[in-house]
C-alpha cells in the first residue's frame, strides 16, 4: 500500500525572464543568499522550504493572478509587503484582516508572480 499523506511544502517556484533580477529582489526580500545557484535557477531555503527562482521557459512562466497562492509567514504584514512596493511589486489584493485574526496580503513582484504574505493573529502567536 503506498502512503499518499502529503508531509509539508517542500519548494515553491517562481518564474522570471531576468533570473538576476530575480534573485537580486528575493535576496533583498528574504535577507539571504541563495543556497543553491544555477545558470537556469537559484534556491533560496526559507525555514526548511525552498523558494526558487527559475527562468522562464516554455513549460513554465509566472501565473500572474490566475494561479494558486502561496502565504509565507511573517512577522509584520504591512512592512514586508511596503519592503515589497519600493522594490517595484504590486499590492493586488490587501494587507486585510480577516476573521480568523490573521492579516493577509497579496504582492505581484516585479516579474509577474503572486505572492501571499500572512501574519498570524496575536491569538495564535501568543
Amino acid at each position: 500500500m503506498m502512503d499518499n499523506a502529503l508531509s509539508g511544502v517542500g519548494n515553491v517556484f517562481y518564474f522570471s525572464d531576468d533570473l538576476a533580477a530575480a534573485v537580486d529582489w528575493y535576496r533583498t526580500l528574504l535577507g539571504t543568499e541563495p543556497v543553491d545557484l544555477h545558470e537556469q535557477l537559484a534556491a533560496f531555503d526559507v525555514s526548511g522550504t525552498r523558494l526558487t527562482v527559475h527562468v522562464t521557459d516554455n513549460y513554465n512562466r509566472p501565473a500572474g493572478t490566475a494561479g494558486s497562492v502561496s502565504y509565507w509567514d511573517v512577522a509584520d504584514v504591512d512592512a514586508v509587503v511596503a519592503g515589497c512596493v519600493d522594490r517595484g511589486g504590486v499590492v493586488h489584493r490587501g494587507p486585510k484582516s480577516v476573521f480568523t485574526g490573521e492579516r493577509l496580503c497579496q504582492v505581484l513582484d516585479p516579474f509577474g508572480n503572486l505572492i501571499g504574505f500572512r501574519q498570524p493573529s496575536a491569538r495564535a502567536a501568543g
